[in-house]
């Protein structure tokens, strides 16, 4: 044998003989093939701070969770591993010291763990978040170290991102599980992001900022180590991404775009409607989205049973409207088209208010035409309440934001896109401010340029809607095109 192999056989075994003295001996765990990658120099971009790894059990890209662990062990100096009694059985506690690169170990929850280690701690990595344990997180059901460490930390004010592949961890891959199913599965994860907590692809959970920043050089972006997106799409890449890790959960896109990033793609609505879009049209805005993998497509009601035919065994969602674009129909025609829509495969309902009723002072009647939209759609589909902000004073937005909430809404929306004007930033602001962080904003209607769309996000947007979305992306100005 070689020096240089008895060295490496020497160091292995004295690696593995401090990795002892906790649980899991690492029988039936997959290969850690983190260890023979190329180590590529990288900054400890929190020269003195610690970060938090969250393992919740997991039997999915184990080997990329390790390498993922390896990425964001680098960029602290202080590592913690909270692992639970399925991660340490599933995972193993000498694989995770190893992966982490000799990250200290927790594996209990004490008074001590929540008041020196979660209270100081700069960002919680969740690699591995289990469907139990989102469960939990989601109905702030803190029994556990995995949903302490989260419900506690952002109670704290901590940044949470979170690998959504992980939630996923039952062997079965999304597009084989069946659609009820995966509704509410998606409607979990929407509730996660409601919640301020980030979640992004596994693949890309090293190169996520614990704190909301925009790309400001678009000309190229690198998620995590060594992966840089450039060419003939670079600009393009680099802008979704920007968007995407500065804070927006959904973009909203016209048909025609080109190649990009798989993993971007769930972000995205592929939007058309535009009265004279054909039956041609909406199959191809269908076939783009399966292609590319976007999250939904938004059509007219009167599209959704063929766009939901044509999406059929996919984990592509189909957005409609309802009331749209004036608003000015009753509760009871709102509801009835929110049931059809919804029984035609509708998963996602963007309602526009009674305006009218809101600028006279007619709270309850406001009320309960949200109320009748969300009762419809009730376990069956996200309601996004869109306010039309160009026709209504502050008070008025504010009212209307907080009108929406009381009903029970997802989400409020600034604009329609058809009226008079579109999202304002101070406006997105203001409805950031209303609703808090226990709803989702989506800014829409005028946002033609990626710099307007920045600064949206900002402001506290968590979705983006714009027919102009490949403008946005390409850096350049668009027309006013309406949906």
């Amino acid at each position: 044998m070689m020096d240089d192999e008895i060295i490496q056989k020497i160091t292995e075994q004295v690696l593995e003989k401090l990795a002892q003295g906790n649980s899991g001996t690492g029988t039936d765990k997959k290969k850690f093939i983190s260890e023979n990658r190329p180590r590529e120099p990288q900054e400890r971009v929190y020269a003195s701070d610690s970060v938090i790894i969250l393992l919740c059990g997991g039997d999915r890209d184990i080997p990329e969770v390790y390498h993922q662990m390896e990425l964001i062990a680098r960029r602290f100096t202080t590592v913690y591993v909270a692992m639970t009694k399925s991660a340490t059985q599933i995972l193993g506690v000498p694989e995770a010291r190893r992966a982490s690169q000799g990250g200290t170990i927790i594996t209990e929850y004490s008074q001590d763990y929540l008041n020196n280690v979660l209270r100081k701690t700069n960002a919680i990595y969740v690699p591995v978040l289990s469907l139990n344990t989102a469960s939990k997180i989601v109905a702030l059901n803190a029994d556990n170290l995995g949903t302490i460490t989260i419900v506690f930390g952002l109670m704290y004010g901590k940044p949470v991102i979170v690998a959504e592949n992980s939630i996923f961890c039952c062997g079965i891959e999304p597009e084989n599980i069946p659609q009820p199913m995966l509704h509410q599965i998606n409607t979990l994860i929407n509730q996660l992001r409601t919640m301020g907590i980030k979640v992004v692809d596994i693949h890309d959970l090293s190169g996520v900022s614990p704190t909301p920043t925009v790309q400001s050089d678009t000309s190229s972006f690198t998620t995590g180590i060594g992966r840089k997106e450039v060419g003939i799409n670079g600009k393009y890449n680099a802008a979704v991404k920007a968007l995407v890790n500065g804070g927006a959960s959904r973009i909203g896109a016209e048909p025609g775009l080109p190649n990009f990033d798989r993993n971007l793609a769930k972000y995205l609505d592929h939007t058309l409607l535009k009265a004279d879009a054909t039956d041609e049209e909406i199959k191809s805005l269908c076939e783009e989205a399966k292609r590319f993998g976007f999250a939904s497509v938004c059509v007219n009601p009167t599209h959704v049973s063929k766009a939901a035919e044509y999406l059929q065994g996919t984990p592509v969602k189909v957005c409609t409207v309802i009331g749209f674009p004036l608003g000015a129909t009753t509760p009871t025609v709102k509801a009835i088209e929110t049931r059809d829509a919804i029984a035609n495969g509708a998963e996602e309902v963007d309602m526009v208010i009674n305006v009218g009723a809101l600028k006279s002072g007619n709270d309850n009647l406001v009320k309960r035409d949200i109320e009748a939209v969300v009762n419809s759609a009730k376990n069956k589909a996200i309601v996004k309440v869109i306010l039309e902000t160009a026709l209504l004073t502050k008070d008025q937005i504010t009212k209307g934001c907080l009108l929406a909430k009381m009903a029970g809404a997802d989400f409020v929306k600034t604009s329609t896109g058809f009226s008079t004007a579109g999202a304002l930033v101070e406006d997105v602001a203001l409805m950031r401010q209303t609703v808090g962080p226990e709803m989702g904003v989506k800014a829409a209607g005028g946002i033609r340029t990626q710099e307007v769309a920045e600064e949206m996000i900002r402001a506290g947007a968590t979705r983006i809607g714009a027919s102009a979305s490949v403008s946005i992306v390409k850096g350049t100005e668009a027309s006013a095109d309406k949906y």
